[in-house]
């Protein structure tokens, strides 16, 4: 169905009232340039943000998109620590790094821009190198829009809650691990891997929740993270039959990323 400007510009206009008067202001943008018309359902919310499945405009050629809003303190927690700074220092001037470190005003906002950015940028390489995470779509201010991994119902759920046979486990997974395998070829260590922020959907994984990412090449912490996010993934399979040495396969995993042979 093709629309005309002035139809155009009453689902712009209806879905921004729609969504101010959720009190979400941070979707507006979204809403302007006519990729969402309206906010269908609050999914989840935490500490770093919270997550709502909208409406996609027929555009877009999808029936709902995933739109994160982060908290203003989202990037004042530990995350902010050397551990997950390192490497993020290359491309930002001394004084900027100065302000993030003292936590000023300043720094505090550049920090949550940085924090968004961060997670859009690397959504954007993972999903273009077929690492099995959400498509991100657009970037705000402090939100960020992305594919919507569920249907109108609810979304899929976290790999937390499933209790899966044997052979779904197994392919669980299996799924898990070739995604953190093409992190790593992206030179990428999620560094908070867990059964909470991996979804399943008809089969299939999605991993989520990026922000921290940690570049392998620049951050001394990168292989310590990546054993700690397998052993906080495979811990979850034993109760299913699955015992994974983790230690050795963070190991191996590491050997090859370093031999540029994974």
């Amino acid at each position: 169905m093709e629309y005309t400007q002035d139809a155009l510009k009453r689902l712009t206009h209806t879905a921004q009232e729609e969504t101010s008067s959720l009190g979400i202001p941070e979707l507006d943008p979204f809403c302007a340039v006519g990729v969402i018309t309206r906010v269908h359902a609050t999914l989840t919310s935490g500490k770093e943000g919270t997550v709502y499945c909208c409406r996609a405009h027929p555009s877009t050629r999808r029936k709902f998109l995933a739109a994160k809003v982060y908290r203003e303190h989202a990037a004042s927690s530990h995350k902010w620590s050397q551990t997950y700074f390192e490497g993020r220092e290359r491309v930002l001037a001394q004084k900027h790094i100065r302000a993030i470190h003292a936590r000023t005003q300043y720094g505090q906002a550049l920090a949550r821009a940085l924090w968004v950015s961060a997670e859009f940028e690397t959504l954007e390489i993972l999903h273009q190198a077929g690492v099995c995470v959400p498509e991100p779509v657009k970037l705000g201010d402090r939100s960020i829009l992305m594919e919507y991994i569920g249907n109108g119902a609810g979304p899929a759920p976290q790999l937390r809650g499933l209790r899966p046979t044997r052979s779904e486990a197994q392919d669980i997974l299996d799924q898990i691990l070739d995604g953190v395998v093409g992190m790593l070829r992206c030179h990428l260590v999620h560094g908070d891997l867990s059964p909470y922020n991996v979804l399943v959907w008809e089969g299939a994984v999605r991993i989520i929740d990026v922000p921290q990412a940690v570049d392998a090449r620049f951050n001394h912490s990168a292989f310590d993270l990546l054993q700690r996010d397998l052993v906080n993934v495979c811990a979850f399979f034993t109760p299913f039959g699955l015992k994974m040495d983790t230690d050795r396969l963070a190991t191996d995993l590491w050997q090859q990323y370093k031999r540029a042979t994974l």
